[in-house]
């Protein structure tokens, strides 16, 4: 089930969700897949749970990824167009913690920027380093772009050779990259969320916003 985060302030009438899904295959036990990224909604809801905002937060677990997006894409299918027109960025995460895997990066499933990625990069940017971006659906951000929402999948590519096999266990998460993910994502979704930031429109998503950059050689 969804859990909104209350209203503290004046509320602004958009919606910013944060989600993951919390299923995996039968042959692993997901600690990557997807364990790691469903921590982090967790934990981003308890921090940001008595965070001054005037946005209205959705953080949410998705099953059935596995099974073809079944739950997210019964959960962005079942929004009102009202819904859909205030819902301002989708921030997804899909294994974020693996120790084998690659560097941070940001999927959209179209292949363009959008509010999410330029909130990203613009996170990563002053914590870290430039989150570079390329194309890929296969997750539970593609349901929310076909609606019609600005989304982007958060995780470290190129993929650990342990995906969807049972050597996907807790010995192999990295606390670093949790850390990293957990801390970026929860700085982009306040950067948006705050009360003093302006009202955010999907053509003007930051008060310094800094763009994503399309990686060519990016891949899972």
């Amino acid at each position: 089930m969804p859990r909104k985060k209350p209203m503290k302030n004046k509320d602004t009438n958009q919606i910013i969700i944060v989600g993951a899904h919390h299923d995996s295959v039968s042959v692993s036990s997901g600690a990557s897949d997807n364990a790691s990224g469903t921590s982090i909604v967790l934990e981003l809801a308890r921090v940001l749970e008595n965070a001054p905002s005037d946005t209205e937060i959705r953080f949410i677990t998705f099953g059935a990824e596995e099974n073809g997006l079944l739950g997210s894409k019964h959960y962005a299918q079942s929004l009102t167009k009202d819904e859909i027109n205030r819902t301002v960025a989708m921030f997804n995460m899909d294994m974020v913690g693996s120790k084998n895997a690659g560097e941070f990066a940001m999927f959209t499933y179209d292949g363009k920027p959008n509010t999410v990625t330029t909130l990203g990069n613009s996170a990563g940017t002053r914590l870290y380093d430039a989150i570079p971006y390329n194309q890929i659906g296969r997750s539970d951000h593609q349901p929310f772009t076909e609606v019609g929402i600005p989304a982007a999948v958060f995780t470290y590519a190129p993929l650990e050779p342990e995906y969807h096999t049972a050597k996907d266990t807790i010995e192999l998460i990295s606390k670093e990259k949790l850390l990293k993910t957990a801390q970026v994502l929860g700085a982009a979704v306040y950067q948006a969320a705050r009360p003093d930031t302006p009202a955010q429109e999907r053509s003007n998503v930051a008060p310094v916003p800094v763009e994503a950059e399309y990686d060519e050689g990016l891949h899972l």
